[in-house]
């Protein structure tokens, strides 16, 4: 018959075994994210193994980074849009953004994707990009900036200084057309690539 500091030590341990499993549980998936794909909400939930970097930006993240961070054709798209109005903080204005996907699986297997910086270079562009469409739309579609533009002007101006090293209208050439215009989005790989699951909403 157990006597009841048996009793006592048996539930501890069954407590014990229940957070090992619980936290086991927590390390194999992120923080779920809200993302667009054409113009619908999307949940997608990062898988995370505890033993990579996470692919951070201010002060978000998308998940746990793949050790190959190589575009590779079988991934899908996750793109992060700059500036966006969908997530947004106060202390880091910067980084405000919108997250969007070119497609999505149903059968809640994990997918690799590889992730896009969307820079929004024209500063007349005030739609708030919603779609793969959307943005392959704009990213095609030019504007010519005055000849006393200031670089400031640029909508995402600050992450094209912090990750593509952009901090003055000189450093826009690499982008220009022959005709001296620019894409009114500029669509870069961030070289960072992430595990995710997708489920409708």
């Amino acid at each position: 018959m157990l006597n009841p500091r048996h009793i006592r030590a048996m539930a501890k341990l069954g407590i014990v075994a229940a957070t090992v499993t619980l936290s086991g549980f927590a390390r194999q998936q992120g923080k779920p994210l809200v993302v667009y794909h054409d113009g619908s909400h999307i949940l997608f939930t990062p898988q995370v193994t505890d033993t990579g970097s996470m692919a951070k930006f201010g002060p978000w993240d998308l998940g746990e980074r793949l050790n190959d961070d190589k575009l590779q054709e079988k991934r899908l798209n996750l793109y992060v849009v700059f500036p966006g109005g969908q997530y947004r903080s106060l202390r880091h204005g910067r980084y405000n953004h919108t997250l969007v996907i070119n497609k999505y699986a149903v059968d809640g297997k994990p997918r690799e994707w590889d992730v896009f910086w969307c820079l929004v270079l024209d500063p007349s562009l005030r739609n708030d990009l919603r779609s793969e469409n959307d943005l392959l739309v704009a990213a095609n579609q030019k504007f010519r900036a005055p000849s006393d533009f200031k670089i400031r002007r640029i909508p995402a101006h600050a992450v094209m200084a912090e990750q593509l090293n952009v901090t003055s209208v000189d450093d826009l050439r690499r982008f220009r057309g022959k005709d001296g215009s620019l894409p009114r989005v500029l669509i870069v790989p961030a070289h960072l690539a992430v595990r995710a699951t997708t489920t409708t909403m």
